[in-house]
């Protein structure tokens, strides 16, 4: 089974009389436990594709499966809890409350499902993104990469089966990538939880084992990395030209 299956996704938008298709008849699989990342310019489609996925659009024409569960058809009640439960999404604004601690950021997903989150689950993603002595630190307080590693854990909180991440360290400088890189890199490893990421960063894009090149809301081609940076930017080029 796919964590994630889309098939002949399409979808455009209409203003000022003009209809643009951003995204055309896209296929993507992404296997139980495997780490994917998708790179394209500004304007590719990159966002659009993750919104798609995510249920938060409707695709004009195709389907999306998460986890065996088709979302055509999903009233919006089913399809938040679907992204409670089964799909977590790490954002480049982080997205946490600023008066909540680290660790009632990363809990908040299973309190609004209704139930605490497990203590030894709790202190496992604490342990696994580093931030086992910030625990009870107020987000507000943070620096940049300690949110981001903060929305990462509360990403994994609820043993999704899909991670999707939107530009994830656009926000950060580039130690704070790397480390963000390789917490994810761990998480995936040690948790088996598969990640799709969306990043325009070939250095980011490398942590992932195969990358997938959208350009003018088409695949262009897809690659194993190999997890070497230089060889995923050379590549890269080669399918935008």
């Amino acid at each position: 089974m796919y964590a994630l299956e889309a098939d002949q996704l399409s979808k455009s938008f209409t203003a000022d009389n003009r209809t643009v298709d951003v995204l055309k008849q896209i296929s993507l699989q992404i296997p139980e436990g495997a780490f994917h990342a998708i790179m394209g310019p500004s304007g590719s489609g990159k966002s659009t594709l993750l919104n798609l996925l995510a249920g938060l659009l409707p695709a004009d024409a195709g389907t999306v499966t998460v986890a065996g569960q088709t979302l055509n058809g999903l009233s919006d009640q089913a399809l938040t809890l679907l992204r409670r439960r089964t799909v977590g999404i790490i954002f480049q604004d982080f997205n946490l409350i600023p008066t909540l601690t680290v660790s009632e950021n990363i809990a908040l997903p299973a309190l609004l499902d209704g139930h605490p989150l497990p203590q030894a689950r709790l202190e496992k993603l604490l342990h696994l993104v580093g931030l086992s002595h910030r625990a009870d630190q107020p987000a507000e307080k943070l620096s940049g990469g300690e949110a981001q590693r903060t929305a990462i854990a509360r990403a994994f909180a609820m043993e999704p089966r899909i991670i999707l991440a939107d530009e994830p360290t656009g926000n950060l400088d580039s130690p704070s990538a790397n480390t963000f890189c390789a917490t994810l890199t761990r998480l995936n490893k040690e948790l088996g939880t598969a990640i799709l990421l969306i990043s325009h960063d070939a250095q980011v894009a490398a942590a992932a084992e195969t990358v997938h090149v959208l350009k003018d809301g088409v695949i262009r081609g897809s690659f194993a990395s190999e997890h070497n940076a230089t060889a995923v930017a050379a590549r890269y080029l080669e399918l935008m030209a």
